[in-house]
């Protein structure tokens, strides 16, 4: 028998247990990354979507991947996988679509004047990303790694910690504001038929940035900070 989906569990939530429903998710419209805390129903509700088709799209994702989800030792084994995953991927992929972007402007900007929009926002998006996980990885981890380890922080530490994860939280949004706009912007992406191949590379890897940010945000938002909140108020 099946196991019931339940309408009342958070997207993030789904998401943790079944990294599958990710697609699913994103192919309906549904943000379960810095809008991982709204139930399914109230999700579905807002978007005015067909809460019976999503959730058989659910069961179907479950069954093709086996109904595995990610399970994490630890919290440092998580910020491992973080930077390794997603941290190193944005370092080298980011400098690669700012020359792109800036290259693809300058050559098809009098056909599609929306290029010079997204060129600023994918610089805006680099910037602004490079000082986030600069941030995570030399001030905020290590933190993370010391409670993970029962070492008793300072009160220093402890107010990092929660000035911080609310700092991280803002800017992952302000990056899902970004993403958003690239994708109005293009039109979902869409390739234009005038397109040259670096024209289609670049809204191809930039739908692709956008699906590994979702993933990333999830991670964080949803899984790691509030492993963080629990160990701190076991702490308190």
């Amino acid at each position: 028998m099946t196991e019931p989906i339940d309408l009342e569990r958070p997207l993030g939530a789904l998401v943790r247990e079944n990294p599958a429903f990710a697609r699913v998710f994103e192919s309906v419209g549904l943000d379960f990354c810095c809008g991982g805390d709204r139930t399914l129903r109230t999700a579905c509700t807002e978007a005015d979507l067909d809460l019976d088709a999503v959730r058989e799209q659910l069961y179907e994702a479950r069954r093709q991947s086996g109904d595995s989800g990610d399970k994490w030792k630890s919290m440092t084994a998580l910020i491992e996988h973080v930077v390794d995953s997603h941290h190193q991927y944005l370092c080298e992929e980011l400098s690669a679509l700012k020359q792109l972007a800036e290259e693809v402007r300058s050559v098809h900007v009098e056909e599609h004047s929306e290029l010079a929009d997204i060129e600023q926002e994918v610089l805006e998006l680099a910037e602004e990303m490079r000082q986030h996980t600069t941030e995570e990885e030399q001030d905020v981890f290590p933190i993370i790694e010391k409670l993970d380890r029962g070492t008793e922080l300072t009160d220093e530490e402890r107010a990092v910690l929660d000035e911080a994860l609310a700092d991280l939280e803002s800017d992952h949004e302000a990056t899902a504001e970004h993403l958003e706009r690239i994708a109005e912007l293009s039109d979902g992406y869409a390739v234009p038929d005038d397109a040259c191949p670096s024209y289609q590379s670049l809204l191809e890897r930039l739908e692709t940035l956008e699906q590994d940010t979702h993933m990333h945000v999830h991670k964080e938002n949803n899984v790691l900070f509030p492993q963080v909140e629990s160990q701190l108020a076991g702490q308190a």
